[in-house]
């Protein structure tokens, strides 16, 4: 773990380097430039908030904010996931002719996505700010630790994608599609209750998603915040998957080379 965190620093200048290269060239040319990562997210919660909210008769106003709230993490998640399976591949000029530590390009995926969901929730936060005033307080600034816990888990989540990914090339299409069918159990797009009052509540309680989405969710919608509990669960997933990716990229190394 030592050797990880030293490595990583190693090369911090190298990783801030890529995140802003990264950022650059996803909308370069485009005329809307870095606003599409607000457009995008607030177009699709749009759609399917307006959509769901006629289909269960519920308020717009009220459940598009949570609709938002519970969407972006997930596409925070994927994002980094999907980016973490391709970083070292994506990477291999990089690695093959320089000494870059290969730890950063996961990180370097996870952190792109991360700035693009920052974008999203400030805007969101702007708008829920004329929508719903009464809602703001001090406890949704609990969404902050909610977004460092996902962040570890997304490190780490992108690290073990690129190290699988690096060895069994269906991994990331495989993943792609574990993703879809995780997005379906995770009371995203509707509320728990829905699960609990069918006695399906075991659908949510373990689904490691459900936590970490929940720690973010909550808070920012203003009106309550996650139970200790939740957040227990959540830093436990969070570290398990970033001790276990470390681990993995730290153990292989640049042997990993080889199998680009």
């Amino acid at each position: 773990m030592i050797r990880y965190f030293r490595n990583v620093w190693r090369s911090r200048h190298i990783l801030i380097s890529l995140v802003q290269k990264d950022l650059r060239n996803r909308y370069r040319k485009t005329f809307l430039g870095v606003a599409w990562s607000v457009l995008s997210p607030f177009g699709l919660v749009l759609i399917i908030g307006s959509v769901y909210s006629i289909v269960w008769s519920v308020d717009p106003v009220e459940f598009i904010p949570r609709l938002f709230t519970g969407l972006t993490p997930w596409i925070f998640i994927t994002s980094s996931a999907e980016g973490g399976a391709l970083s070292f591949a994506s990477a291999e000029g990089y690695i093959k002719q320089t000494t870059t530590d290969i730890e950063i390009f996961p990180i370097r995926a996870a952190t792109v996505a991360l700035v693009n969901y920052l974008y999203s929730a400030l805007a969101f936060l702007a708008v829920y700010l004329f929508l719903a005033p009464q809602n703001f307080s001090f406890s949704m600034l609990m969404s902050v630790p909610g977004i460092l816990i996902l962040y570890v888990f997304c490190c780490g989540w992108a690290t073990i994608a690129g190290v699988i990914n690096t060895y069994v090339r269906d991994y990331q299409p495989l993943q792609s599609l574990l993703l879809q069918g995780a997005f379906y159990v995770t009371p995203i797009i509707y509320p728990i209750e829905i699960l609990a009052n069918k006695g399906y509540s075991f659908i949510y309680e373990i689904n490691p998603f459900y936590y970490l989405v929940h720690v973010v969710k909550l808070p920012m919608v203003g009106v309550e915040l996650p139970t200790v509990q939740v957040y227990f669960i959540a830093v436990c997933i969070a570290l398990f998957v970033f001790l276990l990716g470390s681990y993995l990229v730290t153990r292989i190394g640049r042997s990993l080379v080889f199998k680009l």
